[in-house]
């Protein structure tokens, strides 16, 4: 069974017609990745996906958006489906809001009334997940933007969503591979 189902999803910023005739289905525990040219319309289509878009004045969607046969511009509660479709944007400082990385990480929990206890064991958990747990007493604001972006994910971990929309989840995150010579003195 899909996940989202996606049928003649049109949307509009005012007069001019963003996404075009959007119809797909992204099916349940698997991963779907979009890539394009900037500004060809991948993140107006995520945020469209936990209904994001709401907050953009003179945005306006038509067709379906289904999650789990739901149409999400129905009669639904929006924080209801923000619990269940958690969101980590491009740039994460749009996301913080916790003075400690351990508050920044249990907010999102705290606000849809978990117990303070599993709060932490939520935190722990998600933080050890990414990597992070050594920065839990840390100001997000003094991380680099690979560790807020973990910092980001880590909060959305820990509301347990069913379904999480990572936009340009490894935009902040950088990989290098070990050199040969590195490789030889690791024998």
């Amino acid at each position: 069974m899909s996940k989202f189902n996606i049928g003649n999803m049109n949307l509009y910023y005012g007069d001019f017609h963003a996404l075009k005739d959007i119809n797909m289905e992204i099916q349940a525990n698997e991963i779907t990745a979009f890539i394009g040219p900037s500004g060809c319309g991948k993140s107006t289509f995520l945020k469209s996906l936990n209904r994001m878009n709401d907050l953009v004045d003179g945005c306006r969607i038509t067709g379906k958006i289904e999650l789990d046969g739901e149409d999400i511009y129905g009669n639904i509660d929006v924080n209801l489906l923000r619990k269940r479709v958690g969101m980590v944007f491009q740039n994460p400082d749009n996301q913080i809001v916790g003075t400690l990385v351990d508050e920044e990480v249990g907010f999102g929990p705290e606000n849809i009334g978990v117990p303070t206890e599993e709060i932490w064991e939520r935190v722990e958990k998600s933080l050890k997940a990414v990597g992070m747990y050594q920065f839990r007493s840390a100001s997000p604001n003094k991380l680099s933007g690979g560790q807020k972006q973990r910092v980001a994910i880590a909060g959305i971990v820990a509301m347990k969503p069913k379904c999480i929309v990572l936009d340009e989840p490894t935009a902040c995150l950088l990989y290098t591979s070990p050199s040969p010579r590195d490789k030889r003195q690791s024998r």
